[in-house]
């Protein structure tokens, strides 16, 4: 007999879900409901393991044991994801018309696993508080016991479980199939129950939030306005805001709006340049407005504003790589984007002179020049090719020499 293998369709829908819903909703014990997340994936792929190996006939009592204390772990975190975010659910309730067979399963636990010789919590079962019985063994079914029992026709394993007063035991038939991988697939049914709790819990939430107004509007000066927008999608979008430590003690913040903010408050001196800047700062200055309005009706995915908002920001390369003589043209614009684009220093003169020196091939070996060094000498060998859209000025920083870069590539896709 083959067995199917568990789907991962029930988690994946439950990671989401849970995710999702502690962005929305802050929890005090969001590590220990991260850790039964992980835990709960683990015991799948262990499991599936298991029946991997079960189904290639390679029967060992070490697959009892794996299947039975991954299951208990399946069975264990859906009560414990209930007594996180409905603790009023009590454990009965959680299992309703699964009850007994959560309990069987429990019961073949407690008395193979954690208690052989005292199994005393099981009076419906037979094994109560008198204890006067206990596990002798659990073993792979043998050939004779099929032929002299029955019952065991079908087991896998056998658990003898001695009575007192009794000169033998009693031989118990375990079946991997019905006894183990039925009782998980009902624990990950019940985990999708709980999956579905939680959705609507979500889409409550949500719909709250999108009736609750931003506080911005499109007469506010564009820093005081993506200030303002941070401050809500950290609420709504927790996860677009990136904040990073680093060893040194510092601390850094990432979002496609601070970038947006970066820009639009950037202005060139040169007149003629600010002037052709223009048109790319207002593109950049709708795109965060239609952010905006994704974060004010809950629709983000949906809108694929994040995307559109960096795809202003971060101009397609293609256009110009596709169609260099310059060696390597792809890897150099991905460099530049890499090492320039958050870069708080400035590293022209130290990248010009090694450029100059060592020429763009011994500028290649490690350790001999920055990030943003290299990020600047592929700026250097590719300049031409951004003329005819937007000249580089290198009297600038790392970022004000990636900001002329990405509004060349703006108009160079512009001329498409």
């Amino acid at each position: 007999m083959s067995l199917d293998m568990l789907s991962f369709d029930v988690y994946e829908k439950y990671h989401d879900t849970i995710e999702r819903y502690m962005q929305l909703v802050p929890c005090e014990h969001e590590d220990k409901v991260n850790t039964a997340t992980v835990h709960i994936m683990y015991a799948i792929q262990d499991i599936n393991r298991q029946i991997e190996k079960y189904n290639s006939g390679e029967l060992d009592i070490s697959i009892y044991y794996q299947m039975m204390v991954k299951t208990d772990f399946l069975i264990s975190f859906v009560e414990a994801l209930y007594n996180v975010f409905m603790p009023e659910m009590k454990r009965n309730a959680i299992w309703a018309g699964d009850h007994l067979a959560i309990r069987k399963f429990r019961l073949y636990r407690s008395l193979t696993l954690a208690h052989p010789l005292e199994t005393t919590r099981y009076e419906d079962l037979g094994f109560g508080s008198d204890n006067n019985k206990w596990c002798e063994d659990v073993h792979v079914k043998g050939k004779i016991e099929s032929m002299f029992y029955e019952e065991l026709k079908d087991a896998d394993f056998i658990m003898e479980v001695m009575e007192k007063g009794e000169s033998f035991p009693t031989k118990t038939p375990i079946s991997v199939k019905e006894d183990i991988v039925l009782v998980a697939l009902i624990a990950l049914r019940h985990l999708e129950t709980f999956t579905d709790e939680i959705s609507l819990k979500a889409a409550s939430v949500v719909d709250g939030l999108r009736k609750i107004e931003l506080p911005i509007n499109k007469v506010m000066d564009m820093t005081e306005y993506i200030n303002m927008l941070l401050i809500e999608v950290k609420k709504r979008y927790p996860y677009e805001i990136e904040d990073i430590a680093y060893e040194d003690g510092t601390t850094a913040q990432f979002s496609v709006l601070l970038d947006a903010s970066e820009r639009l408050k950037y202005s060139f001196q040169d007149m003629e340049r600010e002037k052709k800047y223009l048109p790319y700062k207002e593109e950049i200055r709708q795109a965060v407005y239609d952010y905006a309005e994704s974060i004010q009706n809950m629709s983000l995915e949906e809108t694929d504003a994040h995307g559109q908002l960096r795809r202003v920001l971060y101009p397609n390369s293609s256009i110009l790589s596709d169609k260099s003589t310059t060696d390597q043209a792809h890897y150099r614009h991905e460099k530049i984007t890499l090492y320039l684009s958050h870069s708080i220093l400035r590293s022209v003169e130290s990248a010009r002179e090694k450029l100059e020196t060592l020429s763009y091939d011994g500028c290649r070996g490690v350790g001999i020049c920055t990030s943003a060094e290299w990020g600047v000498i592929q700026l250097l060998t590719l300049q031409d090719e951004f003329t005819p859209y937007f000249s580089i000025d290198f009297d600038a920083t790392d970022k004000e020499l990636f900001i002329q870069y990405c509004t060349a590539l703006y108009y160079a896709n512009k001329s498409m």
